[in-house]
């Protein structure tokens, strides 16, 4: 497999409150894909093209706090749809893949919507969908925890079921959105069904300015021997009242997208909030060999596995949970807090 270039689209985001807006966002990502690949494609060819999070509808559910039965009927896509439709055809002329994310709505689940990340082959074709795991209280995507029994029912319950990879001629793909990047268990389980190069996507202010989005990415890479993919989000653009100007906010996502190698050295980053772009070159054949050869900072043939499992023999966090807004997520989030209290896993602070 030759080395190619990989892609971090860092685009800003137009708010949009319909569906039909949101090709404003699609057509803004068309113009810059016509010209990161025309430039990076000077050095060798761009073979994966990845997107932020809310580059395409933004994150309008949360910050309305929107019921997700409203959102699911006014907001959310189907996949394929429209949205991937266009970026297909992108894929297929410029002969390479996209990965990205969209708020989902899936007919088995009426009156919700999943945030779920997919991937585009160089054909146009959609190979693969991840639907996010874990949630902030903010977030009001259902995750396939909260309908467990019934994802389990359709889909199994095996890891692949909720922690998918893509097997690619551009090599093994896989990763998730925001919060679920915080988690390090959601991308050792991608390692583990053999993904080779993981997309994390994006992280707000002002945990990027603390350094926690470069953390987390670097470490997530080391900890797998792969890839990391971070593209961040750029400008938040708010409509304006009454006819005003819109309100640009340059720092609300952070930026600083970066792409990060096998071993955590950072290959790709930028310091820039707005409309940007990173590039890096992927070798996957190097990769393979370091797997087979590197004892050390090689961390999965050494995994413990029968220690490890009884982390979580227990349930923290319920499932099969209804479609919730932010206050009814707070509610869970403070019995959960009560309850790891009453377990010794957190101790209560002083009551003086």
């Amino acid at each position: 497999m030759d080395p190619y270039l990989a892609v971090g689209l860092q685009t800003k985001i137009k708010h949009v409150t319909s569906r039909e807006e949101v090709k404003r966002n699609l057509n803004h990502i068309g113009n810059m894909i016509d010209m990161v690949t025309h430039m990076c494609s000077l050095e060798l060819p761009v073979r994966l093209i990845a997107l932020g999070e809310g580059a395409i509808q933004g994150f309008v559910d949360e910050i309305l706090d929107m019921d997700q039965s409203d959102y699911a009927k006014t907001m959310a896509a189907e996949i394929p749809g429209f949205e991937t439709d266009f970026l297909s055809e992108y894929a297929k002329s410029k002969n390479t893949f996209i990965i990205g994310q969209l708020k989902e709505k899936l007919p088995e689940y009426p009156d919700r919507f999943f945030n779920t990340v997919f991937i585009i082959d160089d054909n146009g074709e959609v190979i693969y969908k991840h639907h996010k795991n874990i949630v902030v209280f903010v977030e009001h995507s259902t995750t396939p925890h909260d309908v467990y029994d019934q994802w389990v029912e359709q889909h199994g319950d095996t890891l692949e079921a909720f922690f998918p990879v893509a097997k690619t001629k551009i090599g093994n793909i896989a990763g998730t959105v925001g919060v679920e990047g915080s988690f390090p268990e959601s991308f050792r389980a991608f390692a583990l069904n053999g993904a080779e190069i993981l997309y994390r996507a994006s992280l707000p202010e002002p945990w990027v300015s603390r350094e926690i989005f470069e953390v987390q990415n670097r470490s997530r890479a080391i900890d797998n021997t792969c890839y990391m993919i971070a593209p961040n989000s750029g400008s938040l653009i708010m409509p304006g009242n009454d006819g005003e100007d819109p309100t640009i906010i340059d720092g609300a996502l952070g930026g600083r997208s970066s792409i990060v190698d096998y071993k955590g050295t950072i290959l790709a980053s930028n310091n820039i909030v707005g409309d940007s772009y990173i590039a890096s070159e992927i070798n996957i054949d190097a990769l393979r060999h370091y797997r087979e050869n590197a004892r050390f900072q090689n961390w999965i043939p050494y995994l413990k596995t029968e220690i490890f499992s009884k982390m979580y023999d227990q349930e923290i966090w319920p499932k099969n949970l209804p479609p919730m807004n932010h206050e009814d997520a707070g509610k869970v989030f403070k019995k959960t807090i009560k309850k790891l209290i009453k377990k010794g896993t957190y101790t209560a602070k002083s009551k003086k």
